[in-house]
């Protein structure tokens, strides 16, 4: 993402934004209501002090030197300074040092209220008619000035809207890096990623589960990308034996044609034991309406591997089956032909990759709380490097393409999809030159 893009406020930060401006002026009309609220207290207070000053003054008027006293006690008692003007403006008595003087305005007042005063903010001015003059008051008790609190507020409320800058980025901008790695993905980018490691909490959680759910759906498309080219593949070289097949016939070289006609029919069996393999791994793997419709129900295993010795014997006349079936082998629940699907997969592998008059094993034990499947064969074995990629679709190892036998490398793969649909698993162990054992393992039928 470039730094021009991330710069670049969407709709989102916007919204975030505006809200928290709204909450904000919110906050400020509250706090300018309280305020005014205790103001408005504050000055019913002033005034009431002022009312008793002014009616102490007016009943001192006749005794000067004790205006002074009177003004010193309401300081003392109340806090609050005064001075006191004549007609003409000039101070006869005060209580402050230098005398409280009004901002603007001269001779006395009309009438009485809060006034600003020099050096002091507001104040409270109270007429004295019979001395034909005024009183000014200053102290704890004064009203505030309505505008100084109002700049304070506009103050906070503008610090606050720049401070919400970053933290409404903080909040819009990864869900808007989530929006666009979506987008990207959905265009089929399969590489697209949100990468928000350092974010935290639900956001954060979000754009991990986002990366993690990319990197499933980049490797199931790939996969089925892969599969696609595989399964092409894998239909190219019968397809064009038969073509050969044809062509030599409409030459009218019926005796070539028909030396062919053997291996159309192996080609014939091969491509539709492919797409059978391939519709039947997909139907297990899917989920919903498409999927394979696997049967719960109680399973006699040592029928499923009678049933499997038989079929075996009959392919394969030539070959020894040893068939082990252990007495305390618990029964499971799944479907039964899968599991002779399975069977079959592996005893065909075993016979395939073997040579008589060596014997294929098939047994069946108990293993732990479940069942043990194992087919095991002493033909060419499997090297240590190919075991992990044994359960790969279209996966063969050099030593089966060398021996030329057919197949596509599905039917261990279809093997363990089967497994996995009974809640099982399937594992194989081997060694070049002493053959393999593959063993499915099958939880036990639940109780009840």
């Amino acid at each position: 993402m470039s730094r021009r893009h991330r710069h670049r406020h969407g709709p989102l930060f916007w919204r975030i934004y505006l809200h928290g401006l709204l909450l904000l002026l919110l906050v400020g009309i509250a706090v300018g209501a309280v305020g005014f609220a205790l103001e408005h207290g504050r000055g019913d207070e002033a005034a009431r002090i002022a009312g008793y000053a002014a009616g102490r003054i007016a009943e001192l008027a006749g005794t000067p030197e004790r205006l002074g006293e009177e003004l010193g006690r309401l300081r003392d008692d109340f806090g609050v300074k005064g001075t006191i003007y004549d007609a003409d403006g000039r101070p006869v008595a005060t209580s402050a040092d230098p005398p409280l003087e009004r901002v603007s305005g001269r001779g006395a007042p009309a009438r009485g209220g809060p006034v600003r005063i020099r050096g002091h903010g507001l104040g409270f001015a109270v007429p004295l008619p019979a001395q034909r003059g005024y009183l000014l008051l200053s102290g704890p008790s004064r009203g505030h000035d309505p505008a100084r609190g109002l700049l304070f507020i506009g103050a906070v409320l503008v610090a606050l809207a720049l401070g919400s800058v970053p933290l409404a980025r903080s909040i819009a901008a990864p869900l808007e890096t989530i929006a666009d790695a979506a987008r990207r993905l959905g265009a089929g980018d399969l590489a697209a990623r949100a990468n928000l490691r350092k974010a935290r909490g639900e956001v954060g959680e979000l754009g991990r589960a986002f990366d993690e759910m990319a990197v499933r759906l980049e490797a199931l498309v790939r996969g089925e990308r892969e599969l696609l080219a595989n399964v092409s593949h894998e239909l190219r070289t019968p397809l064009a034996r038969m073509r050969v097949a044809l062509e030599l016939a409409a030459e009218g070289d019926r005796e070539r044609a028909r030396r062919h006609l053997a291996e159309i029919g192996a080609d014939l069996s091969e491509l539709d034991a492919l797409i059978e393999n391939v519709l039947t791994a997909a139907r297990l793997d899917a989920r919903g309406a498409g999927a394979w419709p696997v049967a719960r129900d109680p399973v006699d295993l040592a029928a499923v591997v009678r049933d499997a010795a038989d079929r075996f014997r009959e392919a394969h006349p030539g070959r020894t089956l040893e068939v082990e079936v252990g007495p305390a082998a618990p029964g499971v629940t799944g479907d039964a032909a899968l599991l002779r699907r399975l069977l079959a997969i592996l005893l065909d592998n075993a016979a395939k990759y073997s040579d008589p008059p060596a014997p294929v094993g098939l047994a069946l034990r108990a293993a732990g709380a479940g069942a043990a499947l194992e087919v095991r064969d002493r033909g060419i074995g499997v090297d240590a490097d190919d075991l992990p990629r044994l359960f790969t679709p279209f996966f063969r190892t050099e030593r089966s393409r060398a021996r030329g036998t057919r197949g596509t490398g599905l039917g261990l793969v279809l093997a363990r999809r089967v497994a996995e649909a009974h809640g099982g698993t399937i594992r194989a162990e081997s060694a070049a030159g002493e053959g393999t054992a593959v063993r499915v393992e099958l939880p036990a039928a639940r109780a009840g």
